[in-house]
């Protein structure tokens, strides 16, 4: 969509470089006749700018009337005449310098002290210089926190550009040698800051906005390639209407409206749409938290019934059979190694349960420990009667859960004349994450003839608490 209306004049852009070629005339003989299509008014590949509601202003046109620079391949000559012009204007009618500057075209060198460097970007005045240090294939680049409406969609269009060189760019201030001998740099160099729009995965600013400590330009630096269309769109509906309105308004460009020639309906509509943004943010942040809430108590689990070995991976089995409404006593705590790792009780059920781990496949005498201590449970001060056991197993923990074994024991001959449920964690895992707790409570107490309840204790700040619904419960309400 153009942003030009009716009344709307072009926006004028500075556009360093060459304008481009015309096209070839025709030849006698080739031009359009019966059975041939006209030329298109746009070259393939070229810029429409009469549809983005631009007016390229190229080498040797005025410029100080222009609303911003773009450099598609590399900073503006801050030196030269076209560039001279467009800041004293922005200077006199008080506006903000805005420039796009693509960075790292040319050839490239190398050097023991920063590697190689692509061509970067020389800053206006005695503000120093952005290099690039070209990055790796495959870096995927991420939105930098804190920025505003318009870097954020900068950001967001230079995310799905195709895939390119990415640059590591790096602010080189002008230095001021102080050592005897050497000439003092004067003026003094300016202060700036380069801030990043997106990062790499090191935080390493790959694409970003310089400003001068005055405030009074912000050069935005983008790797070379990007889309000149991407880039223009960019520059005329987010750009100019945050850092340079006054453009608009001398273009008398729709998008830009001055709130106080707004109909009541429009201001109307515009405060809704402003509020109904508020209450859409506000019930992003209340999802956001409950989504955390919900992390905090299913990672540990996750990780433990995953991927856990020794107290951990106890502690992850604790917690979901407590989740599924069963009483838990650590047994470690009052016998230490003389008993199994747990006592679980449910629907007047009681079983001992040990908690195993391995790395490969499990050998075949997990089981017989779990044995031994059903032998010598009775034996134990202070014991009950038990009614069975079950042996839990995280097996093959070095693959990928995906990949693992869907049984502890594959040997069938093997498997079937165990006298004890071996069970894997990765089974308790699939029943928790769904909230199958019959499925659980069967597999580790058999069939106890009680119905669900209507409501589950899950893991809380006391995982010990029986009975009682905790934070997942609260959260789903």
């Amino acid at each position: 969509m153009s942003p030009s209306g009716p009344s709307a004049a072009p926006i004028p852009l500075h556009i360093v470089g060459e304008p481009p070629a015309p096209p070839a005339p025709d030849v006698l003989g080739t031009s359009a006749g019966p059975g041939r299509q006209p030329a298109p008014a746009v070259r393939s590949g070229a810029v429409d700018w009469a549809a983005l509601g631009v007016e390229p202003r190229w080498k040797d046109q005025e410029t100080g009337d222009c609303a911003a620079v773009l450099s598609p391949v590399r900073g503006p000559a801050t030196g030269l005449e076209p560039y001279k012009r467009y800041a004293a204007g922005a200077r006199q009618r008080g506006e903000t310098a805005l420039v796009v500057a693509c960075i790292g075209a040319g050839e490239r060198r190398h050097n023991v002290f920063s590697g190689t460097v692509a061509p970067g970007i020389h800053l206006p005045r005695y503000y120093g210089s952005i290099s690039a240090n070209p990055l790796p294939d495959g870096v995927s680049p991420e939105i930098a926190d804190g920025l505003d409406h318009a870097e954020h969609d900068l950001g967001t269009r230079l995310l799905n550009r195709p895939p390119d060189t990415w640059f590591r760019l790096t602010y080189l201030k002008e230095s001021s040698s102080s050592r005897p001998g050497v000439a003092r740099m004067w003026p003094p160099p300016g202060e700036g800051e380069l801030r990043p729009i997106l990062v790499d995965g090191l935080g390493d600013p790959v694409a970003g906005v310089w400003m001068p400590a005055g405030g009074d330009a912000r050069w935005f630096v983008v790797p070379h390639g990007t889309d000149q269309r991407l880039l223009v769109e960019w520059l005329v509906q987010h750009a100019l209407p945050a850092y340079v309105p006054g453009a608009l308004t001398r273009a008398r460009s729709p998008l830009l409206r001055d709130p106080a020639f707004a109909t009541d309906a429009e201001a109307r509509l515009v405060e809704t749409i402003a509020e109904e943004q508020r209450a859409h943010e506000r019930r992003q942040t209340e999802l956001q938290q409950q989504l955390t809430a919900l992390r905090a108590v299913a990672d540990p689990l996750r990780d433990g019934l995953l991927f856990g070995t020794g107290r951990p991976l106890e502690d992850a089995v604790h917690d979901v059979l407590v989740a599924a409404g069963a009483r838990v006593t650590r047994l470690d705590d009052v016998y230490g190694t003389k008993s199994a790792d747990l006592l679980a009780e449910f629907g007047g059920r009681r079983v001992l349960v040990e908690v195993k781990s391995a790395n490969n496949r499990p050998p075949q005498s997990l089981p017989d420990k779990l044995l031994k201590h059903l032998n010598t449970w009775p034996g134990l001060t202070g014991t009950e009667p038990v009614d069975g056991g079950v042996l839990v197993v995280n097996h093959q923990i070095k693959l990928h859960p995906a990949q693992r074994d869907t049984e502890v024991y594959t040997d069938r001959a093997f498997a079937d004349a165990l006298t004890v449920p071996v069970i894997g964690s990765a089974h308790l895992f699939d029943w928790w994450r769904r909230e199958d707790w019959d499925a659980l409570r069967h597999a580790v107490f058999g069939d106890t003839g009680v119905a669900q309840p209507p409501e589950i204790a899950a893991p809380d700040a006391d995982p010990k608490a029986y009975g009682r619904p905790g934070l997942l419960s609260r959260l789903r309400r």
